[in-house]
């Protein structure tokens, strides 16, 4: 018998998840906007779903039979014909009673009976919430079958529930099992209430997955059922098929009548997104999630945003939504992970991760260790405090760090000043001579500041070169050598005893300059004057006197000069306002020197450690290097102690003087160097022997030179003219024999060569005979006066820029040698019938110049060509008008009437003619159906058809109006026309005509000339206008032809405007009367 598909708790179960449904619809409550718990709708989640079925009948073919009680139906299942197929798509698909579909197993026949199993799995794509599991069959329910489920993909598969008539046999359970309160409820039952073989058709099975479970009505709560229920895949496994024991005999129709076969496979079911989601939806990648609210995340909503994790993930209920909370990290993350630690302490489970701005903790409420910031809202900032100089690296909210003693500085950084060397204890203090440096030490290594002229770590060890005596008062620390600007060397004199240069005017009176008050002239000041370097660094010091302490001046110009120099010095003791001094008094002037002593001076303070003893260098002498040293003397002539000292340069011809320099030269030299011979003396004076300068060999005693490679002397002041080491020859340019060496003296003269050589060259003629040996220009001869054989032209023309010109003859119109012309013209020997200087055009008259051979004559025809010249490469004539040819012996294309005046166009119609040249005497080669002199005209019995521009054949009606004019027509005279309207039909029609051609028209034609019409004939126009014409014409009732024909007398038709075929409503200007 069929059992009811729900029991009272199921139907309980739909009507709650129903009304959760339908409450639950939104994820937010809509008047107060907090959230609530939302599932997606209720669904048959199996419905048009596939399902893979491991075996389908109709592969092959089979035939089967139904099981109806007594009796039994046969019926045919394929797979390759769809009304007979009973694939796994009709398990889901839309499922009526009255037209029922099913998916059907193979039968017995095929082995399809335990223990072999035939499995149907459902894939839902992902984890539903099943409600229900309902199979209608569309046989006998089977004997043994079981449901299983997986959640997850890959997972193994877990039994859902069992139903079989032998559970324990088949499936090792008891078929009256149930789970009490306290046991595990993730367990399958067996049931044999659905096994029985009847109903043999339309059999349901229905499995509610919480009937039996007791935390059912807590479900919210159950963890274990939450599970139980979720599920991603549903597997069928159909085992064992009820029979009624004839199967035992194996007969083929029996087997053929057992098989699996369900019309129906629903599962009702939510897409799972454990109250955080209302619907599901296909992401990009077209796989089913949920469309996630309350702040999470994943396929099935099991997890909370990554940036909501301040409590932890929990399914909504009834009760509460569970939304997840929003981590609080300060604004400073925007990530997060859920701390159950700090959630169990605080209530607070969001730990804020990668903190910026330098914060930390739970929140990104606080700084960084090492770090700070003034207020919360500013970003924090590193303390930076130097690990060397500071007690702690955390800093106070300032950013200023703990110093240790001896640093400074916001960040423990610096070394206070007289300390250095930041270390692990702090920094040391200084260690420099005060002497010899300024201000404090360098803070980073201890290095003083040592004065200008000071060295050392501590700057107390020494002078550095060129500077002696160090002293604390002095700026520069030691002093710099003078040495007269010589030497770099120099000591404190040990030999020099302090003394003070004064005066107290006693002797002499001041005198106030009463122009300038600010200048004062002294009376007696001699014992400052002169050689005062043993004050050299001293202090001049002047005193003032005065009746009143505003009577002191409040400024001094001091003024030292020598030696060309002026040096000057404004001092300003008492720095104030300018007042008007009536009188005062220069009552002292005191200047600190030395004087000299035998012995070394002690102790320290009688000493006078500015005085200096330089080192002199080679050529310098005294005790400041003041003195040029013997064979020395100034490189400025008397340029006083500062100018350097050189070595004399008088070569051992004689002595100088130790300030000017000057020799006093001997041995016949002379120079203020004695660096030359005297005039009519040669030799190298630089040698420095008293044999430098010998006497000159040559005439006069003229000077002369020696050849310091060869030894050889050159007289270096020959006569003009003249040349040579004893002025022997005659200079280039010049020709004769001034020593009479080769013969009689002849004075030397300068050659002629008619301005046809270099002048600036060398060796332009013989320097004994005068020849020319190196004319220019093309020029020869001993005086370069004619022109070299290939050239022609006057030598001797001295108004040309080019004299002698090549000669250039033709090599192609040339007889004979190319390089002989005349060799004052410059003619070339020609060929014949060839002209021109150089031979190299042809005669008028002839062209073709060949080499060897000449030009051949035109041969232009005397008819023709309008010249007997012809082109001189081409031989082309010059041809007059219509005549081609290269000798102009004929008639162009198109032209005709050969003549002395040309040949005339033959300018044939182009339509008309064949051929555009015509016949010798003009006329035109016609086409067919034209006729005149240029074929221009149409020939008798054709007409002009505008459109093709052709003389095209008149039609036959032609012939016979012309017939009927022959045999009955006649005109009024032999000059006037005739016209005739003839047509073909029986149509009255209505024509106008404006003049009347004056003819009797014979019955039935009538003719009346009232209007205009265009008609051609010859070059002449006729204009007739035809109307109010009746005609009616019995010809050829089969044609609708009319034709005009003019004629003249004596001849037939002209010309012939002629319309065919002419509907007469459709003629412009004719209409049925």
């Amino acid at each position: 018998m069929d059992t009811p598909l729900t029991t009272p708790l199921v139907l309980l179960l739909l009507r709650f998840l129903l009304t959760i449904h339908g409450a639950m619809d939104s994820c937010y409550d809509d008047h107060e906007d907090s959230p609530s718990r939302c599932m997606p709708k209720f669904e048959n989640a199996a419905f048009n779903r596939t399902v893979i079925a491991s075996n389908v009948c109709g592969s092959p073919p089979e035939e089967y039979c139904m099981q109806t009680g007594s009796t039994r139906s046969y019926h045919r299942c394929s797979v390759s014909e769809p009304a007979l197929s009973h694939n796994a798509s009709l398990l889901t698909d839309f499922h009526t009673d009255e037209e029922p579909t099913w998916w059907q197993s193979q039968s017995m026949f095929y082995g399809v009976q335990h223990p072999n199993s035939v499995n149907l799995t459902l894939h839902l794509g992902k984890a539903y919430e099943i409600t229900y599991v309902r199979l209608k069959f569309y046989t006998s329910r089977p004997e043994s079958f079981a449901i299983y489920k997986r959640t997850r993909e890959d997972g193994p598969w877990i039994p859902y529930q069992y139903y079989s008539a032998s559970c324990s046999k088949t499936y090792g359970k008891n078929a009256k099992g149930y789970i009490r309160p306290g046991e595990d409820e993730r367990v399958a039952l067996c049931t044999d209430e659905f096994s029985d073989i009847s109903p043999l058709t339309g059999g349901n099975v229905a499995f509610s997955t919480l009937e039996g479970r007791p935390s059912a009505y807590n479900f919210d709560q159950s963890t274990v059922l939450q599970d139980w229920v979720t599920a991603t895949d549903l597997l069928i496994s159909l085992d064992r098929l009820n029979t009624f024991g004839d199967e035992f005999f194996k007969d083929s129709k029996v087997l053929r009548s057992y098989y699996y076969a369900i019309s129906d496979y629903s599962v009702g079911a939510r897409c799972k997104c454990n109250g955080h989601g209302s619907e599901c939806v296909l992401d990009e990648q077209g796989a089913l999630v949920c469309h996630c609210q309350h702040h999470t995340v994943g396929v099935d909503c099991q997890k909370c945003h990554p940036f909501y994790q301040d409590r932890p993930w929990g399914r909504a209920t009834g009760d509460t939504a569970n939304q997840c909370i929003k981590c609080n990290c300060s604004g400073r993350s925007d990530a997060c992970v859920f701390d159950a630690e700090q959630y169990r302490a605080t209530g607070s489970g969001g730990r804020c991760v990668n903190c910026r701005d330098h914060t930390d903790g739970p929140h990104c409420e606080r700084c960084l260790e090492n770090h700070h910031r003034r207020s919360p809202l500013d970003p924090c900032r590193p303390c930076d405090c130097n690990i060397l100089g500071s007690v702690t690296l955390q800093c106070d909210a300032e950013g200023r760090c703990r110093c240790r003693a001896s640093v400074t500085g916001d960040k423990c950084d610096a070394c206070q000043p007289g300390f250095h060397s930041l270390g692990p204890g702090g920094c040391r203090p200084c260690d420099c001579d005060p002497r010899g440096s300024v201000e404090v030490c360098s803070a980073s290594d201890g290095g003083c500041h040592c004065k200008a002229n000071v060295e050392g770590q501590s700057c107390d060890r020494w002078c550095k070169p060129g500077s002696f005596n160090l002293q604390e008062n002095s700026p520069a620390g030691c002093m710099s050598c003078f040495c007269s600007g010589h030497s770099l060397a120099c000591r404190s004199s040990d030999y020099h005893a302090a003394v003070d240069i004064t005066t107290d005017f006693l002797e002499g009176i001041l005198i106030l300059d009463i122009i300038d008050v600010n200048r004062f002239q002294v009376a007696d000041v001699t014992k400052f004057l002169g050689n005062q370097l043993l004050s050299y660094g001293q202090l001049l010091s002047l005193t003032f006197a005065a009746e009143a302490q505003y009577l002191l001046p409040h400024s001094v110009t001091v003024l030292l000069e020598g030696s060309g120099t002026t040096l000057s010095a404004h001092l300003s003791p008492h720095p104030g306002p300018v007042l008007h001094l009536d009188t005062s008094q220069l009552s002292g002037v005191t200047l600190a020197s030395a004087a000299a002593s035998s012995s070394p001076v002690t102790p320290s303070p009688l000493a006078a450690p500015w005085v200096e003893v330089c080192l002199c260098p080679p050529g310098y002498g005294g005790q400041f290097c003041e003195l040029c040293a013997p064979g020395f003397t100034r490189e400025v002539p008397n340029g006083g102690p500062l100018s350097p000292c050189v070595p004399c340069s008088c070569h051992h011809h004689g002595p100088c003087h130790p300030e000017t320099g000057v020799c006093e030269c001997s041995d016949f030299t002379t120079g203020p160097t004695c660096t030359r011979c005297l005039d009519g003396y040669y030799g190298n004076p630089l040698i420095g022997t008293t044999n430098d300068c010998q006497p000159c060999p040559c005439p006069d005693r003229t000077s002369c030179a020696q050849i310091t490679e060869t030894g050889d002397v050159v007289c270096t002041n020959c006569p003009p003219g003249q040349r040579g080491t004893r002025c022997e020859m005659c200079e280039d340019g010049f020709h004769g024999d001034p020593q009479g060496r080769s013969g009689p003296v002849r004075p030397c003269q300068r050659c002629n060569c008619n301005g046809n050589v270099d002048p600036n060259a060398l060796g332009v003629c013989d320097h004994m005979t005068g020849r020319c040996l190196k004319c220019l220009g093309n020029t020869e001869g001993d005086y370069c006066q004619r022109c070299r054989p290939g050239y022609y032209g006057d030598a001797l023309n001295h108004t040309v820029a080019q004299k002698c010109k090549p000669c250039s003859c033709s090599p192609y119109g040339t007889s004979g040698s190319l390089e002989e012309c005349d060799p004052y013209t410059g003619r070339c020997p020609c060929l014949s019938h060839v002209t021109g200087r150089n031979c190299g055009q042809c005669e008028v008259g002839f062209f073709n110049l060949q080499p060897g051979v000449g030009c051949e004559r035109c041969n232009c025809n005397p008819i023709g060509s309008s010249s007997m010249a012809c082109h001189p490469i081409t031989g082309q004539c010059m041809c007059r008008p219509g005549v081609e040819g290269r000798l102009c012996s004929i008639c162009r294309m198109g032209f005709f009437g050969f003549s002395t005046r040309g040949c005339r166009a033959c300018n044939c119609d182009p339509m008309g003619s064949s051929s555009m040249q015509c016949h010798t005497n003009g006329s035109c080669p016609c086409r067919q159906g034209f006729v005149g002199y240029k074929c221009d005209q149409c020939e008798l019995n054709f007409f002009h058809n505008r459109a093709t521009h052709q003389c095209e054949e008149c039609p036959v009606c032609y012939g016979l109006v012309k017939e009927q004019v022959r045999a009955g027509f006649f005109w009024m005279s032999d000059t006037l026309p005739v016209c005739l309207y003839l047509c073909y039909g029986t149509f009255p029609l209505q024509l106008g005509l404006k003049t009347y051609c004056g003819a009797v028209i014979p019955q039935p034609l009538l003719c009346k000339v009232s209007g205009g019409f265009n008609l051609f004939l010859l070059h002449h126009v006729v204009s007739v206008s035809l109307s109010n014409i009746s005609l009616s014409t019995m010809y050829s009732p089969s044609l609708l032809s009319c034709v005009l024909i003019l004629f003249m007398h004596g001849a037939g038709p002209d010309i012939i405007y002629h319309s065919t075929l002419m509907h007469p409503e459709r003629d412009i200007g004719v209409r049925p009367q």
